[in-house]
């Protein structure tokens, strides 16, 4: 019996570990594609301003850790961001110049959406309510630890995605400034 117990004992033992080793090579969690664009960069442009933005993650994903402040869309062109942290903001250049030009400032307000996960698919949905600006550009962001502020989408596992995943586009239509978001 004692023979039996310790062998269970040592085999389950060593499927843990062999578990636990495997999980560990499997390195942090990814966004492996998006609804709206299918990398960081280009922007996408003429998006329907009802769209609704996913992100399909490369593995099944913690309960809870995508949420509004881990999964969320900002109006203009922003090269990172978590409000209420700085944001450096690309505005498009000014003829004569060829430049873009880069600001740092503080976050604008996220644009207020809803976020759901669907397991099954790895797949997260950011429904923004009420509809976009028309011909406005937008920034979305799915966080990772890489910018320091240690919010972050994270795997089963607990296991934080490293860099914030950010990618842009511009919805369709022309842009009237009394538009509601």
């Amino acid at each position: 019996m004692r023979k039996t117990l310790l062998l269970f004992t040592t085999m389950a033992l060593a499927l843990l570990l062999t578990a636990g080793m495997a999980l560990a090579a499997a390195g942090p969690p990814t966004v492996v594609s998006t609804a709206t664009v299918p990398a960081p960069t280009p922007p996408q442009t003429a998006v329907d301003p009802t769209v609704n933005i996913k992100a399909k993650f490369s593995e099944a994903m913690k309960e809870g850790s995508i949420n509004t402040s881990t999964f969320y869309l900002l109006q203009g062109h922003f090269t990172a961001a978590n409000p209420p942290l700085s944001c450096t903001k690309i505005t498009p250049p000014v003829p004569p110049s060829t430049t873009p030009v880069t600001t740092t400032a503080p976050c604008p307000d996220q644009v207020e959406a809803t976020v759901s996960y669907n397991d099954d698919t790895k797949t997260a949905k950011l429904n923004p309510t009420p509809t976009l600006l028309s011909g406005t550009e937008y920034t979305a962001v799915v966080e990772g630890t890489g910018d320091g502020d240690m919010k972050a989408v994270k795997d089963r596992g607990g296991t934080p995605m490293e860099s914030d995943y950010i990618f842009y586009f511009t919805t369709s239509g022309d842009h009237n400034p009394g538009d509601p978001i």
